[in-house]
């Protein structure tokens, strides 16, 4: 083990070092608690061993720094202190530390100290080497049901992958979408018409309204099979309940369940809306300055109006995306008369305020600026390029 003795009192220092050295451990010695920290960020160290009373960072706050940094692996900390009541052992072990020695120090129960230390490290370790296979596995079994779904449909291969990407960045923007929820999703996501693969393309490819009853079925019995298939391996047991829950519509009218509103879980309600932007860009050919109209249609019946407003700040980036490579983005603060607008000005509603190709001029700008100060838009613009002038 890589271990860390912090003391001041070059006497201690001395002794702890030689013993642990004895004891076959890499020792490493610090005089203070800022040389111990220079340490700590430099050096892979497994277990540290600090004096309480050090000048300068002193070792309550030495562990305090050392449980705050963000570190894959796990640091033993021993606090060594000639303060033993009660009070002062509570006040070290809430400030990060595993194990309290009080001064005089006994040897031997530093050494009994030290090898539950070790312990405690190997089996993290352990626990780690275990979750890294797990996770490789889990990555692996996603990789390979997507290639399925690649091999057997390109074009459903596609939308599964956009609409994953698209679900991450819903998930990204939403307030009730939580870190363990974010590669749930993902999965979920990505897998999501993986109960699709059985259907015959000639289905497929019909809208919906054309479909017969018996056709009709059969597409909607894809959420629920997807989930099936999935929900056979433990690990992705929380991604199948999203992918049979990805038809769900916030007004009750979807499948398999008819669940509406808040029933539907977040993760579901994104999928579902990442699913759907997709198939308008892609399937319905709507250009991304008609997407917000579209998705206006639909908000508080088959989309919760707080998704329908993510999608439609995320349409609008997209569409500064595409429109930068020929034009620019300018602060409404910074338009000139004679500047051009290279896309429709729309509130963050949809609604439409200003065409593309407007030649600005001062009463434009101000009709721009005035809409942003009662907050319908946003605070920029794109403008042709060829119209700038410096």
């Amino acid at each position: 083990m890589n271990i860390l003795i912090a003391d001041d009192d070059p006497v201690t220092l001395s002794l702890l070092s030689t013993c642990l050295g004895k004891w076959g451990h890499t020792v490493h010695r610090a005089a203070d608690g800022s040389t111990a920290w220079a340490l700590i960020c430099s050096t892979p160290i497994d277990i540290v061993v600090s004096d309480w009373m050090m000048p300068g960072l002193d070792g309550i706050s030495l562990c305090r720094r050392i449980r705050e940094r963000e570190t894959s692996g796990y640091t033993y900390l021993i606090l060594i202190s000639a303060q033993n009541s009660k009070s002062d052992i509570v006040h070290g072990l809430e400030s990060g530390v595993d194990d309290y020695i009080t001064k005089p120090i006994d040897i031997d129960a530093l050494r009994a100290r030290i090898e539950i230390g070790v312990r405690i490290v190997n089996l993290e370790r352990t626990l780690n080497r275990k979750i890294d296979i797990i996770t490789a596995n889990h990555y692996q079994t996603i990789h390979m049901f997507s290639q399925m779904i690649e091999i057997i449909d390109d074009d459903l291969g596609g939308h599964c992958r956009r609409t994953a990407k698209l679900a991450l960045q819903l998930a990204d923007r939403h307030p009730d979408v939580g870190d363990a929820d974010v590669p749930i999703i993902e999965t979920a996501a990505l897998l999501h018409d993986i109960g699709m693969v059985g259907i015959p393309k000639a289905i497929l490819n019909k809208r919906r309204t054309e479909m017969v009853d018996d056709e009709r079925q059969l597409y909607q019995s894809h959420a629920a099979l997807g989930a099936r298939i999935i929900g056979e391996i433990e690990i992705m047991k929380p991604a199948a309940l999203l992918v049979r829950m990805h038809h769900e519509q916030y007004n009750g009218k979807g499948f398999p369940d008819g669940l509406a509103g808040d029933a539907i879980p977040i993760g579901a309600q994104l999928i579902y809306a990442a699913s759907m932007y997709d198939n308008l860009i892609h399937k319905g050919k709507i250009p991304l300055d008609g997407v917000a109209e579209r998705l206006q249609q639909i908000r508080g019946y088959q989309l919760a109006p707080r998704v329908v407003e993510l999608l439609i700040e995320i349409n609008v980036d997209q569409q500064h995306d595409l429109a930068r490579k020929t034009n620019a983005e300018r602060m409404l603060d910074d338009l000139k008369p004679g500047m051009v607008l290279a896309a429709n000005v729309r509130m963050k509603t949809g609604a439409f305020v200003m065409a593309t190709d407007t030649e600005l001029d001062d009463y434009a700008i101000d009709r721009l600026k005035h809409y942003h100060t009662i907050g319908t838009i946003t605070d920029k613009v794109l403008i042709r390029k060829s119209s700038v002038r410096d």
